[in-house]
């Protein structure tokens, strides 16, 4: 299959390394420039955590507390800002542009194209937080809270609206901007897949070789090891629980090391494949399994099925009915904030943050072909009707069991946050399998998020080759995942989260800027200028 981009526009990439010596030999043409830094500060952060493990772990927390709840507000208005954005291009005169030339088609078709993004964007913690998050809103959302509703059954639909607004519209807006700003040049000019590619309208051709335009690239590549590093231990958290749950195997250290170990080298050989192949039926595998669960839960599980469609349809209703508020609450009706919003909402704002270079840098390079209109609601509200169907089903299910004494699931969650899912499962008619099946769809949604994460590094470090060597794409795979075993081995899950945060937070000001760099482009576009 011809490469999407097929002519990479040479002249506008950063300082470039030939095949020359070894590293030229093993890894093909790569971004020197690049390369070094990026990989020599993570070796660093890894001695660091190697041999300072607590004083590591603690000034990453310390970090990341103080951008969490000091610049709460400048969060809050960036990521809402960013979604009324994206809401206005899909409905905008600009709605008819595609990526790429007018007779190029999609790569992908569009069943392939939404489970690739489902994949890649939603992961490991759609599966993790299915049942834990609506039961830790349900008790201690400080909106739940305010009604007087917290742990009763009038606070459920709350409770998972905050979940939506978590796992939602505005995270997916985040990835649907980076991912246009950096395609649309791309397609239409031959400019690299690269993040710095994104900032064209701003830089014009110097975008890949301006400072500004290497500091993206930069924070982009570290911001997608330190996400994906903490999804991955996540998944292992999952994983072990579930291997403990069904064959009572419970994995000490070594084993949590070896299940890492694991998902590395599956992750690696899918991301080997390329697109075509590894990831793209990965993903398919994985919307098959979870869309089986899904209907096993509503027509098979403790919850009554009518009460788990009328909760889906009042959450489409509560929630974009309370979007405009919600974007923008900042809990202001306290002279000191709360620590739930940002425990919750402003932490997720920050991890999506830290994954919008790899999801939209991968979403571009899946994207070719598809118009402005299409690509902002599919990318948008497609998989927020997936997660409507997600959090009001599991979540749904999980509230109904736990608040009529069917299973304790509160109690557990608080114990072992990795518990609800298989606990929900376990109590029901073939529960064990059905575990099973989930056990599968974690490990799949490891590979797939780490597959994707590892194929966007490469791509940046090979100046935007949409097919970058095997080789590069191993040894990017291989650091993501020695940065999760080192962290989850010397500082545990909250050192990772804190990792993520911090090495993510600062391409806030990058996502700013993509909103100007694609006003102008299409302005520019229209114009008939590009």
């Amino acid at each position: 299959m011809e490469p999407p981009m097929a002519n990479v526009d040479k002249q506008t990439t950063g300082s470039k390394s030939g095949p020359k010596g070894f590293i030229g030999k093993m890894f093909g043409e790569y971004d020197a420039q690049l390369f070094w830094p990026v990989l020599g500060s993570f070796i660093a952060i890894l001695i660091c955590a190697l041999i300072f493990p607590d004083n590591t772990a603690k000034t990453l927390v310390t970090i990341r507390n103080f951008l969490i709840f000091n610049f709460s507000w400048a969060f809050l208005l960036g990521v809402g800002v960013t979604l009324f954005f994206c809401i206005y291009l899909a409905l905008s005169p600009f709605g008819d542009l595609k990526l790429g030339l007018e007779d190029d088609k999609p790569e992908f078709s569009y069943s392939a194209w939404i489970s690739m993004l489902f994949s890649c964007g939603l992961g490991i913690g759609f599966v993790f937080y299915s049942v834990t998050e609506p039961l830790t809103h349900l008790h201690q959302s400080s909106h739940v809270i305010d009604m007087g509703m917290a742990g009763k059954a009038g606070g459920v639909p709350k409770a998972i609206e905050m979940t939506l607004l978590d796992w939602g519209v505005h995270g997916w807006a985040l990835f649907a901007l980076a991912a246009w700003a950096i395609a649309f040049p791309a397609y239409r000019l031959g400019k690299p897949l690269t993040v710095a590619t994104g900032l064209y309208g701003i830089l014009g051709d110097r975008c890949n070789t301006s400072i500004w335009g290497r500091v993206a690239d930069g924070l982009g590549t570290l911001g997608t090891i330190g996400g994906n590093a903490a999804m991955i231990g996540l998944g292992v958290a999952s994983i072990s629980y579930g291997i403990d749950t069904l064959f009572g195997i419970k994995l000490s250290t070594g084993g949590q090391a070896g299940v890492m170990m694991f998902l590395i080298i599956a992750y690696v050989i899918s991301a080997a494949t390329g697109v075509e192949r590894g990831i793209k039926i990965l993903s398919q595998v994985n919307m098959a399994l979870a869309g089986v669960v899904l209907l096993i839960i509503l027509f098979f599980g403790h919850a009554p099925s009518q009460y788990l469609f009328n909760m889906m349809t009042q959450l489409f209703g509560d929630y974009f009915g309370g979007i405009w508020k919600y974007s923008f609450w900042a809990d202001a009706g306290n002279f000191a904030q709360r620590d739930w919003l940002g425990w919750w909402t402003v932490f997720y704002w920050l991890w999506w943050i830290s994954y919008i270079p790899f999801c939209g840098g991968f979403i571009a390079r899946i994207s070719k072909g598809r118009n402005l209109r299409e690509f902002m609601f599919g990318v948008i509200f497609v998989p927020f009707l997936l997660a409507i169907l997600w959090f009001g089903i599991w979540g749904g299910s999980a509230a109904y069991a736990d608040l009529n004494g069917i299973v304790p699931l509160w109690d557990s969650v608080q114990a072992n946050p990795e518990a609800g899912v298989y606990n929900l499962l376990g109590s029901m008619p073939g529960g064990w399998w059905i575990s099973l099946i989930v056990l599968f769809n974690i490990i799949i949604f490891a590979v797939t998020t780490s597959d994707s994460a590892s194929f966007f590094v490469a791509m940046q470090m090979s100046n935007g080759n949409p097919n970058p060597k095997i080789s590069m794409r191993l040894l990017w795979g291989i650091v993501i995942g020695l940065t999760g075993i080192i962290f989850q081995l010397t500082g545990g899950f909250n050192a990772i989260k804190s990792l993520a945060i911090v090495v993510g937070a600062p391409f806030f000001f990058v996502g700013i800027a993509f909103i100007f760099s694609v006003y102008s482009m299409l302005k520019l576009a229209k114009a008939g200028k590009m």
